[in-house]
This record gives structure tokens, C-alpha cells and sequence, in this order.
């Protein structure tokens, strides 16, 4: 796969950006230059047009009244003149110029400024009206009327032109390149608190999740989100990853500690020749321990299922009816125990949570109760609506929790007795799964206890939403 490098694309881009205001500055200045300096040869034509006018003297042929003297002129050899009278009879022309050329010339119409090419040769000329007075001191003068039309080559003004634009784009492939060479510097200089952070995050590893930004990375004001979630990131993957290590620790002590009771179980039952009922007292014991190995590699499935698996939206379902029917589902094996299950609520508690997850979560914490109480106990199961939320308790009076013990309940694994021996049962899994089901609600759960007074469990969920 290609890569690609941010600087490089930003000089680039900064480059081509330059270039194309590079280009557009070179085209109007070079169109302003040359109008500018089309404007100044006109009014040099002007000017030139008036010397002419100037040049214009009294004849001594009756008939041709005035004449161009050309010693009176002093005009560039290259420009070209013709003047004409009103009657549009030849009065004077350049010298130099060819009879078509001064023809064609003549045969402007129309005052003003106009561009005519002449043997090859490109031409701005201007065509004016002027009058020019003879014999001022008798009479007033005689008024004589003239019609001048003058042109000069404009080849230099083409070359100016050029010369103008090529030292617009000089100056402007010198500019980009000074720009370019700057943008590289500036970038890299700029970019170091980047490539500072890019460097302390790349030497987080599995074995070693210490992330420290340097000074430079925490100071610029665009990293600090990245900072944050590089930090949030890595917090949550290091304690998944805990949580996983725990997990499969502590799953392979289960195991190994159930596979130890099965193989003492076996080696004790063959160690000896046994009768009938001893035999049957063995396989009672080792069909409790392979049970238990079955309840706890479910809840190990379950916990991961709910842990790992994305949150989906779920479909609203009725807590109490569900609560409901799971108390006359468990009453008959807490009757075993003696104790009863009472239920307080009779409304209808609408939660978005799947059918499954609520199941699970409402059995493990009956269940739980009902474990922990003594004979003739009641276990309650509270159901109500505090401040638009659905709240679940179950209470029970039995051993309760030690103080030490509540911050620890909800870790895998985890049983305040330690000891706990085969009839009580129990793969510590049960509190974490319920935790695990509550907060992929988006709900909290909270145990309140104390020991040899009971224990309270409250359950918060949000209500059902669409």
C-alpha cells in the first residue's frame, strides 16, 4: 500500500495555491503593463500627430494652399505620415514608405486610433482632424484645415511586453521556490510536536503502557483531543487486557482446581474394592463436580458473551412480568431451603434489555438471596419507578457481606468464603455477569450490606425508550 506524507502534501498544495495566483498576477500585469504602455505610445502619437500639425506651412503652388515642410520635423525615420485636405488631396507624406503603403494609410475613414499592418510591419496609428492658421499678423490669419494620420511600429512594444512577462514569472518561479523551500522548513519545524507524539505512542506496547507526551505535544492547543483520546484509548485496552489476563488466570484455576476434585474423587473411589452403595456415593460426588465444572464453563460463556458482544438496541420488555414469572419458576427450590420469595410492584416496568440478559440478571440475584438466607427468611423482590428510572431491589436477611468484602464482590471470581465447599456451590462469576448485563443497559447496580444483617441489591435502569 502507498503512503502518503502530510507535508508533502500541504507544501504541494501551499505550491500549486502560489502558482495559480503566480499565474493570474503574470496575466494582469502583463496586461496592464501593456496597456499602460499602449496608452503612453498613444499619447506619444498624439504628440508626434501635433508636431506634425506643426510642420505644416503656407505653399507657394496657389492651388495647394499648404505644404509640409520637413525641416521643420524631427521624427523617428521608422514612423510613417500622411496629410491630407479636406478635398482628400496629398498635402505631404513620409519619406521611406512605399506609394501602397502610404495609399492604404490614406484610405482610413474613421478618426481616432487604429492598428493597421503595412508590408509586414505592424502599425498604431492615429487619424485627426487639426487646423493650421497661416499669415496670423494680417487679419487674424488664415484658418487651413488638415487631416493628419501618423503611425509608428509597435514591434517594441511587443518586446516589452515580453521582457514584462518573463520577468513576472521570474520572479514568481523564484518566489515559489523561496516559498517551497521555507514551507519545508517551517512544516517540519511545525510539525515536530506530531511527530513527538507519533514517537511516545509508538513505544506503547503490551509490556509497557506507559504513554508520556512530551512538553511540545501537550502545549499545542490541536493535539490536546488527540492526547486525551490516545490516553482514554490506551486505559481501556489496558484494563481489557487485564481483565482478560485475570480472567484466564483465574478460569484456569477454577478448572484446575475442579479437574483436581474429579481425579481425587476417581483415584479414591479405585484405590480400594468397594460395594455397591460406596460406589454410588462416588458417582453422586463426581456427577456434582462435573455440574459444577458445566455451571461454571456456561457462566464463563456467558460473561464473555455479554462483555464482548456489541450492544444492540433491544426491545422493550416488561421487568415485572418477567420477575414475576421467574419467582414461581425459582419458589419450588426455595422451598427446599424453606425460604419464601415475595414479590413487591404489580405495575408494568418497561425496559430496553434483551429478553436473555434480563433473565439472567433477575435469576443470579434471586437465586443469590435465596442461597445466602437462613430457613424460614423471606427474600423481597422490590419493583418501582423513582425519578423516570425502573428500579429493582432484592433483599434478604441471611449471613450478609463482610465490609472489607463490597468493594471486591463484583470481580470474577471473586466469594467472600473462601472456603466455600462443594454444597454451597458457586462459581463466583454470578455478581460480575449481572454488572456486566446492567451496564451494557446503561444502567448501575449497587450492593448495600452488612454482615449477619442482610444483604440489598438495587438494580437501576432507564425506562424503555421507543
Amino acid at each position: 500500500m502507498r503512503t502518503h506524507s502530510l507535508t508533502g502534501r500541504l507544501i504541494v498544495g501551499v505550491l500549486l495555491a502560489e502558482l495559480l495566483c503566480a499565474v493570474c498576477f503574470s496575466v494582469v500585469a502583463t496586461e496592464h503593463e501593456m496597456h499602460g504602455r499602449q496608452h503612453a505610445f498613444d499619447i506619444m502619437l498624439r504628440g508626434r500627430a501635433d508636431s506634425l500639425l506643426g510642420a505644416v506651412q503656407d505653399a507657394d503652388d496657389a492651388e495647394a494652399n499648404v505644404t509640409v515642410d520637413r525641416n521643420e520635423l524631427d521624427l523617428p525615420a521608422e514612423d510613417i505620415y500622411v496629410v491630407l485636405s479636406p478635398a482628400g488631396r496629398l498635402l505631404g507624406e513620409s519619406n521611406g514608405a512605399g506609394t501602397r503603403a502610404l495609399d492604404e494609410l490614406a484610405s482610413a475613414h474613421r478618426d481616432g486610433y487604429f492598428n493597421v499592418e503595412l508590408d509586414g510591419v505592424h502599425y498604431r496609428a492615429l487619424r485627426t482632424q487639426g487646423v493650421r492658421i497661416i499669415d496670423r499678423l494680417e487679419n487674424g490669419g488664415t484658418r487651413r484645415p488638415v487631416t493628419l494620420i501618423y503611425g509608428a511600429p509597435t514591434s517594441h512594444l511587443r518586446h516589452e511586453a515580453v521582457e514584462a512577462a518573463r520577468f513576472y514569472v521570474i520572479s514568481s518561479v523564484l518566489l515559489l521556490a523561496g516559498t517551497g523551500i521555507l514551507l519545508a522548513w517551517l512544516l517540519r519545524r511545525w510539525l515536530a510536536p506530531l511527530r513527538e507524539l507519533a514517537q511516545a505512542a509508538s513505544s506503547v506496547s503490551v509490556a509497557s503502557w506507559e504513554f508520556e507526551p512530551t512538553e511540545n505535544a501537550l502545549r499545542t492547543r490541536e493535539l490536546e483531543p488527540i492526547v486525551y483520546s490516545i490516553r482514554q484509548l490506551l486505559k481501556g485496552l489496558r484494563e481489557a487486557f487485564e481483565r482478560q489476563r485475570r480472567f484466564t488466570g483465574d478460569a484456569a484455576h477454577e478448572l484446575k482446581t475442579s479437574l483436581a476434585l474429579l481425579k481425587s474423587s476417581l483415584q479414591l473411589l479405585t484405590m480400594k474394592q468397594r460395594n455397591a452403595d460406596q460406589y454410588e456415593d462416588g458417582l453422586t460426588g463426581l456427577t456434582v463436580d462435573v455440574q459444577r465444572m458445566e455451571e461454571l464453563t456456561e457462566r464463563m460463556l456467558a460473561l464473555a458473551r455479554v462483555e464482548e458482544e456489541p450492544s444492540r438496541l433491544a426491545e422493550a420488555i416488561d421487568l415485572g412480568k418477567l420477575v414475576r414469572l421467574l419467582a414461581r419458576r425459582l419458589q419450588p427450590a426455595a422451598d427446599v431451603k424453606q425460604v419464601k420469595i415475595r414479590l413487591a410492584g404489580d405495575d408494568t416496568y418497561l425496559v430496553n434489555m434483551h429478553a436473555t440478559d434480563a433473565e439472567i440478571l433477575a435469576s443470579n440475584l434471586v437465586t443469590n438471596a435465596v442461597q445466602y438466607s437462613p430457613p424460614e427468611a423471606e427474600v423481597i423482590v422490590s419493583l418501582g419507578a423513582p425519578d423516570g428510572m425502573i428500579e429493582m431491589r432484592v433483599t434478604d436477611r441471611g449471613v450478609g457481606i463482610p465490609e472489607a468484602a463490597l468493594p471486591h464482590i463484583f470481580e470474577r471470581f471473586y466469594r467472600t468464603d473462601a472456603s466455600r465447599s462443594r454444597t454451597s456451590g458457586g462459581t463466583g462469576l454470578g455478581l460480575s455477569i449481572c454488572k456486566a448485563i446492567v451496564e451494557r443497559s446503561q444502567g448501575s447496580i449497587e450492593v448495600q450490606s452488612a454482615a449477619g444483617r442482610g444483604t440489598e441489591v438495587i438494580v437501576t435502569l432507564p425506562k424503555a425508550v421507543g
